[in-house]
């Protein structure tokens, strides 16, 4: 009976002092992770922020010439009048 409810319980009971505000282990290393994985995480988000502006940039270049080819389409350049 015994094993049958560790069975069930799992690894839940190693966890159980912590749920009741027993101690908890500490890393003496975690506030220098939690720096880094902070430093990584600004990182990947400037990366992204950089790539979406340089995306946009190229869509905006095509949107652009869209515009010229449309607009010289519909309203071809006249040229100038002659005073005859």
């Amino acid at each position: 009976m015994d094993f049958v409810m560790k069975q069930a319980l799992g690894g839940a009971t190693k966890d159980m002092g912590k749920m009741l505000g027993g101690e908890e282990e500490k890393d003496p290393d975690a506030q220098k992770k939690e720096e880094e994985r902070q430093e990584a995480l600004r990182q990947q988000e400037e990366e992204r922020k950089a790539k979406h502006a340089r995306m946009e940039a190229e869509r905006e270049k095509v949107r652009q010439a869209i515009r010229d080819k449309v607009r010289f389409s519909h309203f071809p350049p006249t040229s100038a009048p002659c005073d005859s």
